[in-house]
């Protein structure tokens, strides 16, 4: 019974990872919610918080990411290793080799950043209200995408060392929970007039070199655990799963950015007044927390008032 328990736990986590990871509503601050979730309901494993788990998962959406691009991850190495080594035929290997040096460059803020703030990093996972905090922080980058994002007409070859840079600054803001790491680095390629396939496509480039940094990072920790050996069984299921939702999830956030959402705004009636009302809702119940954050009940009573509003508003 109690494997069970555990198996559909850690499944239930592992999906969440998977599909949170590709799209831009950031995996780990959703697991940190999920968890505290959980916890509330009395569902939360002594061992759920171990350093194991989050490695697990994320090597199954890391593995599910390169399996999509697999095929430009092998004409990237081969152009890469081949300009090095066959100076003959430079001309030919330049434009992908400029390529991975942008990606080396898009990469080395967030692993600086990684290795020197590791802990404090970690520390930030078991705040819920630093996520809540975070993921509004995200909510701001997708409504920039949404409204500025899509005037960008810059393929990946007219990708720059500027581009790289600001991308790379984004994702070292999202190495915070809650802040998406697709949705920060898909804005800072994106405004800065990327098209939005050369902005997905170096954001998961992006993603690769880094999640393979942070898997060696913690590798000591993930071969010591002490619940590796007795819950491998559910691991290994929330590794499958994590993985295979994750290939999923890839194909739903192409889909989407590739309709541009109109297809899921139109229909939707009053787009407008729609977006507006949250808009000004969230401005609200934020000067009611900052103006009386003890106050419990009042938050509460003007929460649901403001879920009603919302709720017609969309009937």
């Amino acid at each position: 019974m109690k494997l069970i328990k555990n198996i559909i736990i850690y499944g239930l986590l592992g999906a969440i990872q998977g599909f949170s990871e590709p799209i831009p509503i950031s995996s780990s601050g959703h697991l940190v919610i999920f968890k505290s979730i959980f916890k509330k309901l009395g569902l939360i494993l002594p061992q759920m918080n171990d350093i194991t788990f989050e490695v697990i998962v994320n090597t199954g959406s890391l593995f599910a990411i390169m399996y999509y691009y697999r095929q430009d991850i092998k004409t990237l190495f081969t152009a890469f290793f081949g300009y090095i080594q066959k100076k003959d035929q430079r001309n030919y290997y330049i434009k992908d080799f400029r390529y991975c040096i942008l990606l080396i460059v898009a990469t080395i803020p967030a692993a600086i950043g990684g290795y020197l703030f590791n802990d404090k990093i970690e520390a930030a996972f078991s705040d819920s209200k630093l996520v809540g905090c975070m993921l509004l922080i995200t909510a701001i980058f997708l409504l920039s995408i949404h409204k500025f994002g899509y005037k960008g007409k810059r393929s990946a070859k007219n990708i720059n060392l500027f581009d790289a840079l600001r991308m790379g600054i984004f994702q070292l803001f999202a190495l915070l929970p809650g802040i998406s790491r697709s949705g920060s680095t898909l804005t800072g390629g994106m405004l800065g007039g990327l098209s939005q396939k050369a902005a997905r496509d170096f954001s998961f480039f992006m993603f690769m070199p880094v999640s393979i940094g942070a898997i060696i990072l913690k590798f000591k920790d993930f071969i010591t655990s002490s619940t590796l050996q007795t819950l491998w069984l559910p691991y290994l299921i929330a590794f499958i799963i994590s993985m295979l939702v994750t290939y999923l999830s890839i194909h739903l956030l192409f889909r989407l950015l590739e309709k541009r959402k109109q297809d899921v705004y139109s229909q939707i009636p009053q787009v407008k007044e729609i977006e507006d009302e949250i808009s000004k809702v969230g401005l609200e119940m934020m000067k009611l927390v900052l103006k009386n954050p003890s106050n419990k009940e009042e938050l509460s009573l003007q929460a649901k008032e403001k879920i009603q509003t919302l709720t017609i508003l969309l009937q």
